[in-house]
This record gives structure tokens, sequence and C-alpha cells, in this order.
């Protein structure tokens, strides 16, 4: 239970009402009850505040004081932020004690620092090296030569292939898969030879990688994840590509070999890239678009080919039309098919 005048001081934000009730949790606006805090983020959430059952919400500076009667409110420049660190507050450790377990196998030769955990049934192969306050759940792979540095955390069913380099506070869910080979054959007249992938991963530090991605490790140089970047589940990442600092990756995203990615680039869900592609920095494209060729600096696209994309907004607009426009178009021709029959 926290009192409701600490999260304001703690959020730096302007309370109006009863900063002395206790709150003891925090919900989204549709799910909350009493004693519990919400926020809202957008207007089309505004809806939602007559049935609103919290005691207290935090709301951005836009918003009327008093819009709500008998509500406690925190009133502060970014909600959406707010709500985070409010969030933090309540939110379970997840963690584990420091040690490593005796169900687990850790090669002689690894070097695991004080303040590691490591569970039962994780696997760690000789000359890795894992940093203090790391976390290694059950049934993890760290495969030869691995570097983790400090504060990680490596969720069940995690493998990471040898002498790949993990930074400070990175976050890998279940399931995903670093270092493995790229796809690369060469068709030799009888069969497809495989191209051996010598290279490596580079995982830069304040990376979360979401659940079953995959991320293959460099022919012979290095695939790189910049300081920062936020990867969602089911991304795959090819050999040899770079991806810039804080750029966010969306669920089912393709990135082909040698692709560079800039740095602050959004790419929305099943967005595809082609290889040796380079992708300017700032860069925004739409869900399923189709980048076949380099795109500049601060550039919004979306479609397949990529186009800008107010351009493609205009062609699905005509694409709408198309209908109407046979329709005309089968009118004009009876018209016509008519007045040559007169003649």
């Amino acid at each position: 239970m926290i009192p409701l005048k600490k999260i304001a001081s703690y959020l730096h934000g302007h309370l109006i009402g009863n900063g002395e009730i206790e709150v003891s949790g925090i919900s989204g606006i549709k799910d909350a009850r009493a004693g519990e805090i919400t926020f809202l983020a957008h207007a089309r959430y505004k809806k939602f505040l007559a049935s609103c059952k919290a005691s207290a919400i935090i709301v951005g500076k836009e918003f009327p004081p008093g819009g709500l009667a008998n509500v406690n409110l925190i009133v502060v420049e970014r909600p959406e932020l707010a709500y985070i660190k409010a969030a933090e507050l309540f939110a379970q450790p997840r963690g584990m004690e420091a040690g490593v377990s005796r169900l687990a196998f850790v090669s002689g030769e690894a070097r695991i620092a004080d303040g590691v955990s490591v569970a039962p049934y994780a696997f760690v192969d000789e000359n890795a090296v894992i940093q203090s306050g790391t976390v290694i759940y059950p049934f993890c792979c760290v495969g030869k030569n691995v570097t983790i540095d400090e504060g990680c955390t490596l969720y069940p069913h995690v493998t990471i292939y040898p002498d790949v380099k993990i930074g400070k506070n990175v976050v890998v869910h279940s399931g995903t898969v670093i270092g493995s080979d790229g796809f690369g054959y060469v068709w030799d007249g009888q069969e497809h030879r495989k191209i051996p992938h010598l290279g490596t991963v580079v995982i830069e530090d304040n990376v979360e990688i979401g659940a079953n991605v995959t991320i293959d490790r460099g022919s012979l140089g290095t695939t790189r994840i910049g300081r920062g970047t936020k990867i969602d589940n089911l991304v795959q990442i090819a050999h040899n590509v770079s991806i810039g600092e804080n750029s966010i990756i969306v669920s089912q995203v393709g990135i082909s070999g040698s692709a560079t990615i800039g740095k602050n680039v959004v790419l929305a869900g099943q967005a595809g890239i082609a290889d040796h592609v380079t992708v300017g920095d700032n860069v925004m494209a739409g869900g399923r678009a189709g980048i076949t060729g380099d795109v500049p600096s601060n550039a919004i696209i979306s479609g397949t080919p990529h186009m800008p994309h107010r351009e493609w907004l205009k062609l699905n607009s005509y694409l709408k039309r198309l209908p109407l426009l046979f329709e005309k178009m089968k009118k004009m021709e009876e018209k016509l098919h008519l007045e040559d029959g007169n003649d």
C-alpha cells in the first residue's frame, strides 16, 4: 500500500484530491477497482471515465481538472510515461536468488561472477563469461565463449550459440535463438552447398528481445543489434544485419541478410526488408511494407514495393474506387455499342 501523495511526488505530478488514501495496485481504466490507480493516456478512453471505479487517475495537463467530481487526480506532462513509473512501483520482482543450482550444468572452465543466478537444468558451456546480476532461467543453453554482461535476464528455453556477445541489462524472452547459422547456400550444379557462418552476434546494452525471435550470426562479420533497440516476438533477423540504436522492430518482421537499419527506426508488423538494403535513421515503415530498395533518413513509407506513405494512401483510395470506375466503363461501353448499332 502506497499513499497517493507519495505516488504523486514520485511522478512529479500535481495532486488534486485526497493524498492520504492508500493505493494497492495499478490497472487499466476499464478494469480498475477501488484502491487502485489507473491512467488516461488518450482521448478515446474518456468514454470509460464515467464507469471507472479507480481511487485515482493519472491524467495529462490538457484534461480539465473539473472533468470528474469526487475523483483523485494526478496531473502530469505525459501520462503514458507516468504510468510506466507508477507500474514499476507495484511490479513484483521476477528474479531468483543468486547462486548456481546443483541441478544446472556449468562447465568448470566457465567464469560465473558473484550475484549470478543459474536455475536448474540450465547449461553453461566452457569459457562462457557471465557477469553479476544476470539471471538464467531453466533450460537455457549458453554456448562456448559467450559473454553476458551485468544485469541480463534469459527466460526459459533461450539458446545462445557460441561466441555471441551480450551487453548490459539485456532481456531475452523464452524460445529465442541467438547466433544460429544464416540461411546461405550456393548451387554447385548438383546440390545446395551450405555457406559456413564463422561470424558472431553482438547485442548491445539495454536491448529487449521478445519470444521466439531468431537472430543469425554473421557469415564472416557480425550481426549487430544496437543499444536500446526493442524487438517484438516472432522476428527473423538474418546474417550480417546491423540495426542502429533505439529502433523498434514489431512482430513478424523479417530482415534479410546484410541489411542495414539506422537509428530510431520503427518497422511495423510483418514488414519485410530485402537483402543488402539500407534504411536510414528515423524511418517509419507501415505494417506489411515491402522494403525492396534503400530508404533515406526521416522517410515514412508503406506498401509493397515501398513508397511514401502519402502516396500509398492515395493509391489505396483509388483502389477502393475501382469497382465504381469499372461499372461506369461498362455503362459507357454499352452506350457506345448501342450508338454503333444505330449507325
